[in-house]
């Protein structure tokens, strides 16, 4: 295929996920790995993450702090176009990749988390798969262009992978602060691991994580 032709085939679809195509999307338009590698030749394409062969159309505004995400997330989607797998999310952001997309806490997202409601094996080890089968709709929103869970889910996810009480905290006040969590609903999103960090109920939980001291818990 021309450049021309190719540029013409893949705009449309890049225009819709921020800039980006991988490679299995352009083979079900038409465009070969070898069209592919031409165009990174001359400039036209710029590679993303050559590990997931996701490339970024030359032009396209790079965002450092969610391109990895994306590019994941991207391949996961076996060629399906973004817009498909938003109306029904095959991959759904979570638990520290989630608080990273929506700015909670300072947790260390290393590895790019799904939630996904069958089971996958990733090529990579920097993603990670999670198998939920039945997701509620009320659980995650579109942010940033990504299926990404809720506030209210990362924190009952973080308390069930034992995250640092501290760590959690700090996601549970950044949230407060946002808007994106109340303090009404904290009481129900502990009760299932109050016991588990030691704490004398879920009130004194949802107290400690909301930084009030008279509540701390231990005493």
């Amino acid at each position: 295929m021309s450049r021309g032709g190719a540029i013409a085939v893949l705009s449309p679809l890049a225009a819709g996920q921020w800039g980006m195509v991988t490679a299995s999307q352009a083979r079900e338009l038409g465009v070969s790995r070898v069209d592919l590698n031409r165009l990174v030749h001359d400039g036209s394409l710029d590679r993303v993450d050559a590990a997931a062969r996701v490339y970024r159309l030359a032009g396209s505004p790079p965002d450092p702090d969610l391109d990895e995400l994306r590019a994941a997330w991207l391949q996961l989607g076996e060629g399906m176009p973004t817009a498909r797998r938003l109306r029904d999310p095959d991959a759904v952001v979570c638990r520290r990749s989630a608080a990273a997309v929506l700015g909670l806490g300072d947790l260390l997202a290393d590895v790019h988390e799904f939630y996904s409601p069958v089971r996958r094996r990733p090529r990579r080890a920097d993603v990670c798969i999670r198998v939920r089968t039945a997701l509620p709709p009320g659980d995650w929103r579109v942010v940033g262009g990504l299926p990404v869970t809720t506030a209210a889910r990362v924190v009952t996810d973080l308390l069930a992978d034992r995250e640092d009480q501290s760590a959690v905290a700090r996601v549970v006040q950044d949230g407060l602060r946002a808007e994106v969590l109340g303090r009404g609903e904290l009481e129900d999103l502990v009760a299932a691991a109050a016991a588990a960090y030691g704490a004398p109920s879920p009130s004194a939980m949802a107290a400690a994580l909301a930084d009030e001291p008279m509540a701390a818990m231990g005493e």
